[in-house]
């Protein structure tokens, strides 16, 4: 246990300690520390940590344990600290859950109700995440494409798993963006709070979503390109995909400067 407690469990309270320091000593007259608000955040903690703690299972699945082992997840990192990369995971998953947590709790302490405040503190995750498709055509421009080019090249088939992640990551995050249009679209002149007014003039924005939608559609793309473009065109594969991502640096260039 000394090992659980060291590495782990100390780091994950000096990350709830870190944003409770923040809210209370960091001077801002935006902050609304009263009850209600103090108590919403801390009952949003252990629902963070549960959805950590899914997460957890799916990640000891993929390393041929049982969700179950969830329970006894002391045990299970000292058993494979230093040997395994499944302690780095676990650690790192429930590290991040406390940084969004963190963010969250934060959206909600900037609004008076505490209700408006998760709606707020959800805008504004809504807001970050609906440009996180930009993020997967990058992925896509560092990583993915120059490891297919040369698996390509060597008479590989590009590595499904970084295709899967484009393709899945984007569906999802692509769902998200078309939630939002949706909504900024069917809502009439409100006065909410900054985040939910944030999003709303986000998603009236034609020329961000249009490109954003441009990109998804490019990043979709390069997936099916990748999975069946070998087996089929063989090297031409290459070609394609390269135009693929010229078109997707001219999408992005207009998104950022246009």
């Amino acid at each position: 246990m000394r090992v659980f407690i060291r590495d782990y469990l100390i780091p994950w309270l000096l990350v709830i300690i870190f944003w409770v320091a923040i809210w209370v000593f960091v001077p801002g007259k935006e902050k609304n520390l009263s009850l209600p608000n103090v108590l919403s955040v801390f009952v949003l903690l252990p629902i963070f940590l549960l959805i950590a703690l899914y997460f957890v299972g799916r990640t000891l699945e993929n390393y041929g344990y049982s969700r179950r082992d969830v329970r006894r997840l002391p045990e299970m990192i000292e058993r494979t600290h230093g040997r395994l990369y499944l302690s780095r995971e676990i650690f790192d998953t429930i590290a991040n859950a406390l940084i969004f947590w963190g963010l969250f709790s934060s959206a909600v302490l900037l609004t008076g109700n505490p209700l408006w405040g998760v709606v707020n503190a959800v805008a504004m995750f809504a807001l970050i995440f609906s440009f996180f498709v930009l993020l997967v055509s990058m992925i896509i421009w560092v990583v993915v494409f120059p490891h297919s080019l040369y698996r390509i090249f060597t008479g590989k088939e590009p590595h499904r798993g970084l295709l899967d992640f484009v393709v899945e990551y984007n569906l999802v995050l692509t769902v998200l963006l078309i939630a939002v249009r949706l909504i900024a679209l069917h809502v009439g002149d409100v006065s909410a709070p900054h985040y939910i007014m944030e999003l709303i003039a986000f998603g009236r924005n034609d020329r961000v979503v249009n490109a954003l939608f441009e990109l998804s559609a490019l990043n979709f793309l390069f997936g099916l390109v990748g999975f069946y473009g070998p087996r089929r065109i063989g090297n031409a594969t290459a070609l394609i995909l390269a135009l693929i991502v010229s078109c997707q640096l001219w999408v992005a260039w207009g998104l950022l400067f246009g």
